[in-house]
């Protein structure tokens, strides 16, 4: 009975089933409750039905573009029917669509973490609400524009509700990058849907090994990081020899999205022709994961988006890549050059010359 690839074949009530290729189809809870899933050739969520003591109680079924971002859901729970289309930004939702009515969101600059939702009903004034986040950029409250309460949760540790206070409005944004689906009880996550039940996805890591030998697993430590994609990757903490439980994040020096922007891609695949590694040590940095340990300690924390610091880090990646260019730089030059940039950053963080929030210690 021995379960293989970290697969969760039963925990407390629920037992589980998968196909070959890893896609959970089917989920038991308790005698009564069970669930199954389709999945297309991409291995991406298609279908899915609830059925309760034999009854159906609810079914999705979802489409998605061609990049693999959910554009639309059809769901019916306890026989109401639901259309919903999302619109794009990037790889951030910018727009949810249901007929007569719409909602856009707003974020944090070069971040997954909401600020505010405008929704628009067909006949009526705007609606404004703001969010109110957590640490890690999780909706605890949304406000309205008097500044009244209309909707309020807490959480349990993987980021299943645990208690509605205020439910006056929908809303459906959890972790960052993900969003509640009510008639399966997953969180679609851009490339994935995870189970806050478990604190695990129900596929496999797209990006295989890179994301760690754990494809289902979620971020290590869910009160610091985050994974807005889907997309989990530890190899960064595992190269400098993270150590659980010390409240330290892993910070990249040469943030990810410089070294996947394509304006470095020549350039990036240049160093890694020569061995470089974006995931590597020489590459990181631990800053505090909480508020109270930046302070103790006297470096920025690290526990959510730093597009100003990213930007630093950027305008001195441009200057080296207009002279990778040229073609005047040697293989040696290129590499000392990166070095620079990297030793740069980590002096930064450490002398406090990078901006951070005052209040937190975070850094911007």
């Amino acid at each position: 009975d021995h379960v293989k690839d970290n697969r969760l074949k039963r925990w407390r009530d629920q037992e589980y089933a998968y196909d070959a290729w890893g896609n959970l189809i089917e989920k038991r809870s308790g005698m009564g409750k069970l669930q199954t899933f389709r999945y297309d050739c991409e291995n991406r969520l298609v279908r899915a039905e609830t059925l309760v003591n034999g009854k159906l109680e609810s079914i999705g079924s979802y489409r998605y573009d061609s990049l693999g971002r959910r554009v639309a859901k059809v769901s019916e729970v306890n026989g109401k029917t639901e259309q919903k289309h999302f619109l794009w930004q990037g790889l951030r939702m910018l727009r949810e669509e249901r007929p007569g009515q719409s909602s856009l969101y707003l974020y944090e600059p070069g971040s997954y973490a909401p600020l505010a939702r405008v929704d628009q009903a067909e006949g009526e004034e705007q609606q404004l609400y703001y969010f109110h986040t957590d640490q890690i950029g999780t909706p605890l409250e949304m406000t309205d524009a008097d500044g009244s309460i209309v909707w309020q949760a807490t959480y349990k540790a993987w980021g299943a509700v645990e208690k509605l206070a205020v439910n006056d409005i929908e809303q459906n944004l959890r972790f960052q990058g993900q969003y509640f689906d009510d008639e399966t009880g997953l969180h679609y996550n851009t490339f994935r849907y995870y189970d806050p039940e478990v604190g695990r996805f129900v596929t496999q890591d797209p990006i295989g090994l890179l994301g760690g030998v754990n494809l289902y697993g979620y971020a290590i430590n869910s009160t610091v990081w985050i994974d807005p994609l889907g997309w989990c990757s530890s190899a960064l903490g595992r190269s400098m020899g993270a150590k659980s439980g010390d409240g330290m994040a892993n910070h990249h020096l040469i943030p990810e999205e410089l070294m996947k922007a394509p304006a470095y891609s020549q350039m990036f695949k240049k160093l890694k022709s020569m061995g470089f590694n974006g995931d590597g040590a020489s590459n990181g940095i631990f800053l505090p994961g909480k508020s109270d340990l930046a302070k103790q300690i006297d470096l920025p924390g690290h526990w959510s988006s730093h597009s100003a610091y990213t930007k630093a880090v950027n305008a001195e990646l441009s200057n080296l890549n207009a002279a990778f260019k040229t073609g005047r730089l040697s293989d040696s030059q290129l590499v000392l050059g990166v070095g620079r940039v990297q030793r740069m950053a980590r002096e930064g963080l450490e002398s406090g010359k990078y901006a951070v929030d005052k209040i937190t210690g975070r850094l911007l």
